[in-house]
């Protein structure tokens, strides 16, 4: 076993925090995602910003919720409406969901049927995962609409890429009458594998409103599945799957709903992608169908509304390795979406066609450029571009530069919903750049900084337009104009000895509207340190202690500063099976991330890990 750092603030190949791997690929080491081709790609060698959150590190997070543990990385934050299961929504730089493409195994897993095409973080925890990858910037010339600000991919496929199979379960209790049990099973063969995991969580949570006194509860259960076969030598097939059946309470906007009756969200997802890819010498075609849909029923008061969100896409990638130094990548996709509420429907298809390069002209230079056309069945074509440069002046040191342009269409909601669609809207359009530069100390040790600058021109929002005394009246309409997310990440890590480690980042962000009006729940300030350490023989530590401060008013409310503690204490029973204890909160900080909604106070949470 050998011990191994993987970036927090991820550009690097260096890690914030430590983490022993059992993976002898080190994949915190590399990026999948942030290029086209798909194919690993060192993180010193792309020009594109990489957060990289391993298998170790998520399972020594401190955090319950994904969401909470994916906002301690730079330019990153989180927000939700109250605890474990209430809708929360991740930001990268200063960008809210609906410019976040969230991925799970490559399978798009954003909602067509939401008010906004976005991801909801409810319920997602670390069960089930073995990497999440983040890439930051505009990248619609790779994944085409919705990939303003960058991309999340989350991974379930725990193989380590050693023949035989692998069982591995976890349990854990803890406040709120929290429990999470998972399993997973993996086996490997020569000509090819299979990662099947399940896990299920239930709490019987807080109130997630602040004025109310009911505590709201979830409960939710997620299956992933992959597997592949090597048919002939030149020719694999393989599928992935996700499932997720969930229940949460949630609060109205006053409050606990009106007994006997409690607001519920029930949610049934179902996702499928089966892929072949086949190898002609030195081309590699990959064929895929992807099946997306999401069940969810709203229940307040007594009431149900339904929302029922469908997507159906066809890929094609050709990956041409022209020369060591040269690889092309090309081809094209077709998607519909569909969306269904009651008496409110719509559909829309998007076909594109993309062109990406890859050049190295010599050892410390890494050149990429993309291209991507898409045809809307609505607003017509775009056209969307991305250059970006990694180069090493220096054994040590990587200077990078990215310049990019993206695009969002209105979703199905924002156009059809006959209370507030707009059937007028166009597209949002966006430019990005970011320029970088990363100094490595060896070890694992160093520094890193990245300027960023997003314009969004024709930014859509929701505007009120009647309330009270007046009938509650509203629509989503376009600011004329361009917005701005703006600012400057710094990051660092210092290995101090072989079991003791320092890490820590620090954001800026500086949103604002067309009109100069700051961006909701995008923090000015965001800081994270942390540590880990091997205290002593088989035990191992990790602290991490975030801050947050200059959020803007919201509704009036002002959105004060908060500092929240985690720390997570782990010991090694054996070589393959560990208990610990989790501290959220440690000193019961009261704070909000929506205003008006209750987070999470102290809490206490031991379990058990172990494979076979």
């Amino acid at each position: 076993m050998t011990r191994l750092f993987s970036t927090a603030s991820a550009i690097a190949l260096a890690v914030a925090a430590p983490a022993l791997a059992e993976d002898p690929l080190h994949l915190g080491e590399i990026s999948v995602y942030a290029n086209k081709a798909g194919t690993p790609i060192p993180l010193e060698r792309t020009g594109a910003t990489v957060d990289v959150v391993t298998d170790h590190e998520l399972r020594q997070s401190s955090e319950t919720a994904l969401a909470d543990r994916l906002s301690l990385l730079p330019g990153v934050s989180a927000s939700s409406n109250g605890g474990l299961g209430s809708t929360t929504t991740v930001r990268v730089r200063g960008l809210d969901g609906k410019y976040v493409k969230v991925l799970m195994d490559g399978i798009d897993i954003t909602d067509p049927a939401s008010s906004q095409v976005q991801f909801n973080w409810a319920g997602m925890t670390n069960a089930g995962l073995s990497r999440v990858e983040v890439l930051k910037g505009s990248s619609s010339s790779v994944y085409g609409s919705r990939a303003v600000a960058g991309v999340i991919n989350m991974s379930s496929d725990q193989r380590t890429g050693e023949p035989g199979t692998v069982l591995r379960f976890g349990l854990e209790g803890g406040t709120y009458d929290t429990y999470r049990a998972g399993f997973n099973v993996t086996t490997e063969g020569e000509r090819g594998g299979l990662s099947f995991s399940m896990s299920r969580v239930q709490t019987d949570g807080f109130s997630s409103k602040a004025a109310g006194t009911e505590p709201d509860g979830y409960e939710g259960t997620q299956l992933n599945f992959s597997a592949d076969i090597m048919a002939t030598d030149t020719l694999t097939l393989g599928v992935t799957g996700y499932a997720l059946n969930s229940e949460g309470d949630f609060d109205e906007f006053g409050g606990d709903g009106v007994p006997p009756f409690d607001e519920t969200n029930t949610t049934k997802t179902r996702a499928l992608r089966a892929f072949a890819e086949l190898a002609t010498g030195a081309v590699t075609h990959t064929f895929s169908g992807t099946y997306y849909n999401n069940d969810r029923v709203s229940s307040s008061n007594g009431f149900d509304t339904p929302f029922d969100g469908t997507r159906k896409r066809l890929d094609y990638t050709g990956v041409w390795d022209v020369s060591q130094a040269l690889q092309f990548t090309f081809g094209g996709d077709w998607e519909r979406e569909e969306f269904v509420s009651g008496v409110d429907s719509g559909d829309a298809d998007m076909t594109g066609i993309f062109a990406e390069a890859l050049y190295a002209p010599n050892d410390s230079l890494d050149l990429s450029a993309s291209l991507r056309w898409d045809d809307h069945s609505e607003f017509g074509g775009n056209l969307s571009g991305r250059l970006a440069a990694a180069w090493r002046p220096a054994e040590n040191t990587i200077i990078r530069a990215v310049a990019a342009t993206g695009f969002r269409a209105p979703s199905l909601y924002e156009l059809n919903h006959t209370l507030y669609g707009n059937p007028n809207l166009q597209p949002e359009e966006s430019a990005s750049f970011e320029l970088g530069v990363e100094q490595q100390f060896g070890r694992g040790s160093f520094v890193k900084a990245t300027a960023f600058h997003t314009e969004i021109d024709n930014l859509i929002q929701f505007v009120t337009l009647t309330s009270f005394p007046q009938p509650f009246t509203g629509q989503y309409q376009q600011v004329p104009g361009t917005s701005t997310s703006q600012g400057v990440e710094l990051s660092g890590a210092w290995v101090l000895s072989d079991s003791f480690s320092v890490y820590s980042n620090y954001t800026y962000t500086d949103a604002v509207d067309a009109n100069g009006n700051r961006l909701l729940r995008v923090p000015g300030h965001d800081f994270v340190f942390g540590l880990a350490t091997t205290f002593a023989e088989r035990w191992e530590g990790d602290l991490a202690v975030h801050h947050v401060a200059d959020r803007p008013d919201e509704f009036g409310t002002v959105m004060d500063d908060y500092t929240v503690t985690d720390a997570t204490i782990s010991y090694a029973l054996s070589d393959t099976a560990d208990a610990y204890l989790r501290i959220e909160n440690i000193f019961d900080e009261q704070y909000q991330t929506s205003a008006g909604y209750n987070a999470p106070g102290r809490g206490f949470y031991v379990g058990l890990r172990a494979a076979f």
